[in-house]
């Protein structure tokens, strides 16, 4: 093996051929010098004496962050921008070293870990549990692999101060994360979140303790979290019922996660008698094998071919997916009510209508729906929510930023008795006040209901939604995903948002473009329009949207918090003359969107060239 002084100088040569940038370098620098980083040193200087000079700049360009969602990337041994044994030991001594800050050293502290069924899952969970208990904290570990809501509800279950969930949701098998909670099961929010990542930080520059496992459950100081926290979690789901029928087949796949333990389980105990689990997909694996490009995202239409493919055959209803962690839901229908015929699945949108309208109606039916009731969905989610509450007399907080700990936040300011239903475009939804977080279990037990009340009347689910886009208008959305990745992809992200920020489109689809509304400068610019330039009150965030001429018809872009992507939601609405003007008002819907999508998808490319 090479001397240290032969590595850096290897190092530096690499950034003089331009094959590392220099932020990467320091980095490295730092883990090739400094004490805490010690145990990793072998392993870096194997890739540096093998030349990796890429894998090496994605990994050590920058520190990554916390999005959205927390801290989320790829795997890799070593590196500050990626998760491994030390980024996240940093991980968890930040957390722990801000809520000692907070309650003070002599006072109690607890915390809860969860984990999914991803490389290095188990292991990830062991060091936080190892490293919380090291400073101090009473941990509560789950064993096996959990969904993301499970872990939201023992954090307010066990009264913890946080909680850690490993995962990376529904990202490639390359990937993992760590999402932190605070006590109120939410994922954090401002001043926390900033607060953590100071002591992560700070975390960085130490060497991190860590209790072993073993001595941690004997002393108890590590807790193996059981089964009464499931059973609990299961009725809690099971008491969001809304309907009595359930006369309906489901096939269910938890596409390789953690899905069994909660979705499943969820339906079982809430009296689906007829739940055909995947079996292709039923193994829990981080691999994600029999899955479409190994990648379990229930929002991909392909995502659901096999388990559509099973229902066909089987004569099933209804299909329901979830992802690795099961907070996000999928759904596939067939068209005519026929299993044998053609299946289609739904949108995000359309699932948190459906299910917003259905929960909104067998309320009221039931003589509980209240006029303090509200729904709280997101600034990038469809507009038809807001004329379904509209027509049942309740509002909706509508005014957050893209990610459901906002919507989390607005439960508890809002009041947590008057929540009716909660949802996001990205397939995300909450019913109950047991998590503060989405729930694919609550929200696959909801569509079961639906999907079974809507069969008994004789009506299709599609059907369901037919009507009410002839009470509402038709509404109709549309996703334009760019992933970028990398340090190249970073700052093609930053040239895109400058772009639509700076000089956006002034037409789209025909129509004047005629003001943006940005949550990052709190501005209202015209852009085609005359007049001049009005506040924007909160919230703050890195998210654009751009109002047309047209009522109803307007887009969005925003980079993604968790993934290396830049994302462009459309939206467009066309009123409904009557039933027989339905498929009319449906056709201009899409043509509208496809222009729409066609212009700005020009726009991105001309951004792109002009930025290279």
């Amino acid at each position: 093996m090479s001397s240290a002084n032969d590595v850096l100088k290897q190092v530096d040569r690499a950034v003089a051929g331009g094959q590392l940038s220099s932020p990467a370098a320091a980095n490295i620098k730092r883990w090739l010098t400094e004490t805490p980083f010690a145990a990793y040193r072998d392993r870096l200087v194997r890739d540096i004496e093998a030349e990796r000079w890429r894998a090496l700049d994605d990994a050590f360009y920058t520190v990554l962050e916390f999005g959205t969602g927390g801290r989320r990337g790829k795997m890799y041994p070593v590196g500050t921008n990626v998760l491994n044994e030390r980024t996240i030991g940093e991980s968890a001594r930040g957390l722990a070293d801000y809520v000692t800050a907070r309650k003070g050293e002599s006072a109690p502290r607890s915390c809860v870990i969860a984990r999914d069924t991803r490389h290095n899952s188990p292991e990830f969970a062991a060091l936080c549990a190892g490293v919380l208990a090291s400073a101090g904290f009473k941990v509560y570990l789950f064993p096996e692999p959990r969904s993301t809501p499970l872990l939201s509800f023992a954090v307010r279950h066990f009264q913890c101060d946080a909680g850690i969930m490993i995962t990376a949701s529904h990202n490639p098998p390359s990937d993992n994360g760590f999402k932190c909670y605070s006590g109120t099961g939410g994922q954090v929010i401002p001043p926390d979140d900033s607060g953590i990542i100071e002591c992560v930080v700070a975390a960085s520059n130490r060497e991190i303790p860590q209790k072993p496992l073993q001595d941690g459950l004997d002393d108890g100081s590590i807790v193996l979290a059981g089964e009464d926290v499931d059973r609990a979690y299961i009725a809690a789901v099971v008491g969001e019922s809304v309907s009595e029928a359930r006369d309906l087949s489901i096939v269910y796949t938890p596409l390789h996660g953690v899905g069994e333990t909660s979705v499943a389980a969820a339906l079982t105990a809430g009296g689906f008698a007829k739940v055909n689990i995947l079996a292709s997909q039923r193994t829990p694996s981080g691999d994600f094998p029999n899955v479409p490009g190994h990648v379990s995202n229930p929002e991909i239409p392909k995502t659901l071919d096999a388990s559509i493919a099973e229902a066909q055959a089987t004569g099933a209803d209804l299909v329901l997916a979830s992802d690795p962690d099961a907070d996000r839901i999928g759904v596939g229908l067939p068209v005519t009510g026929d299993p044998k015929g053609e299946w289609t699945t739904l949108t995000g949108n359309q699932i948190g209508a459906l299910i917003a309208a259905f929960v909104m109606r067998e309320t009221r039916a039931k003589g509980k729906l209240r006029p303090d009731h509200y729904l709280v969905t997101t600034l990038v989610s469809t507009d038809m929510s807001h004329a379904l509450a509209a027509r049942e007399g309740i509002r909706v907080e509508g005014d957050l930023l893209v990610g459901f700990k906002w919507i989390a936040e607005r439960i508890d300011q809002a009041g947590p008795q008057s929540f009716l239903f909660g949802f996001e475009e990205s397939h995300g939804y909450l019913k109950g006040t047991h998590v503060r977080d989405k729930d694919a279990a609550v929200a696959a037990f909801l569509f079961a209901e639906l999907a079974a009340a809507v069969k008994a009347r004789g009506q299709t689910v599609l059907e369901y939604l037919d009507n009410l886009y002839i009470e509402v208008g038709h509404y109709g959305e549309r996703l334009i995903n760019k992933t970028l990745e990398g340090r190249e992809g970073v700052a093609q992200i930053k040239t895109l948002m400058a772009a639509f920020r700076n000089s956006p489109p002034r037409t789209v689809a025909g129509l004047d473009v005629i003001e943006v509304h940005d949550y990052g400068t709190h501005e209202i610019r015209p852009v085609t329009a005359s007049g001049n330039v009005r506040p924007l009150p909160r919230p703050s965030g890195d998210l654009l949207i751009f109002q047309t001429t047209a009522s109803g018809v307007r887009f969005a872009a925003r980079p993604s918090g968790t993934e290396p992507k830049i994302k462009f939601y459309l939206f467009a609405r066309t009123d409904v003359a009557g039933r027989d003007k339905l498929a009319q008002a449906k056709t201009e819907t899409a043509r509208r969107l496809d222009a729409m999508s066609a212009d700005i998808e020009q726009f991105i490319s001309q951004a792109l060239s002009q930025g290279s």
